[in-house]
């Protein structure tokens, strides 16, 4: 009579263990990793205990209503699923629109139960697509609530806009992202860069590092005087684009940089996006781009051509003109 060999239930929780990926990456339903580990959460009680945790910990991929709408239902009675550090964010239609006060209240609802644990979002919403006059519902101020108790984040992308939540007459006149504290990296796409925007950046007390996709006024603003002016702290910076619309160094105000930054503690730099996307519509190559680098975690780690000090002209020395 043949007697069947059990697998040691280590040896077991070592192999879920190896299908994981890096820590940064956040990983959708359909990747070979998440689904293996949803086959684990119905092995055995010690399998799903462990799967469960690592579904939490790499694979929060709200990528429509119905997952973010499920998720909700269960946290009530599942106080561990509150602990979320990371989570890709994306309910809404993403050519469509934010005009939806159902889930705007589920995105509220979301960032009230995980506001104290949740260190990492990548968000991919047309916010853009109702404007402030048109917010018959109230879905912006609605989510602008829930984004404002964000204060554990420390790292945040928005693939579509600036986190275009503002509005002067509820009160809301500065960069949602301006009440993060802890913030050390941002991601923002089509950004109006422009003197104001700096300070704001300036006075952000942990950032290290700023990413700004096909951003406005590049060609208007003193960048480093206008961040150096207000802060002496080290900062990277890096402009995404298509090669074609990419900001040229000529065409930068690069006055005073020896002056303000003569440490050159702010690194500028000029990234552009490789060709599989490039080949795309600019706008949605670059947040494509964008969307996948920010997922997979190599987003803050990309290095560009680094934007230099203009040249120092030697004057000449009195004595040797002719």
């Amino acid at each position: 009579m043949e007697t069947s060999l059990r697998l040691p239930i280590e040896l077991v929780l070592h192999v879920i263990t190896c299908c994981l990926p890096g820590k940064d990456e956040i990983l959708p339903p359909d990747h070979a990793t998440t689904k293996t580990l949803v086959s684990f959460t119905l092995v055995c009680k010690e399998t799903r205990r462990l799967a469960t945790r690592y579904l939490r910990e790499h694979c929060v991929y709200l990528n429509d209503d119905r997952r973010l709408r499920a998720l909700l239902l269960l946290m009530p009675e599942r106080p561990d699923l509150r602990k979320i550090h990371q989570l890709f964010l994306a309910p809404f239609d993403v050519d469509g629109s934010i005009d939806d006060q159902p889930t705007a209240i589920w995105v509220k609802e979301l960032f009230n139960f995980t506001c104290l644990s949740l260190r990492r979002l990548v968000m991919d919403i047309p916010l853009r697509s109702v404007r402030p006059e048109n917010d018959h519902l109230d879905v912006r101020r609605i989510m602008a609530e829930g984004f404002q108790r964000l204060e554990s984040l420390e790292e945040f992308v928005s693939v579509q806009d600036e986190l275009y939540l503002e509005a002067p007459h509820l009160g809301l006149d500065v960069p949602l992202w301006r009440g993060w504290p802890k913030l050390r990296r941002l991601a923002l796409y089509n950004v109006d860069a422009d003197d104001a925007f700096w300070a704001f950046v300036a006075a952000m007390p942990a950032l290290e590092t700023l990413v700004l996709t096909r951003a406005d006024s590049l060609r208007d603003c003193n960048m480093k005087e206008e961040y150096r002016g207000n802060t002496d702290r080290p900062l990277k910076v890096l402009l995404v684009n298509i090669e074609d619309d990419q900001v040229r160094f000529g065409n930068m105000i690069r006055f005073n940089w020896d002056i303000v930054d003569e440490e050159r503690k702010m690194t500028i730099m000029l990234y552009n996006v490789p060709g599989i996307y490039a080949r795309v519509h600019p706008i949605e190559g670059c947040q494509r781009f964008v969307k996948a680098a920010a997922a997979d975690g190599t987003l803050w780690d990309l290095q560009g051509e680094i934007v230099q000090h203009l040249p120092k002209i030697p004057h000449p020395n009195v004595a040797e003109l002719p």
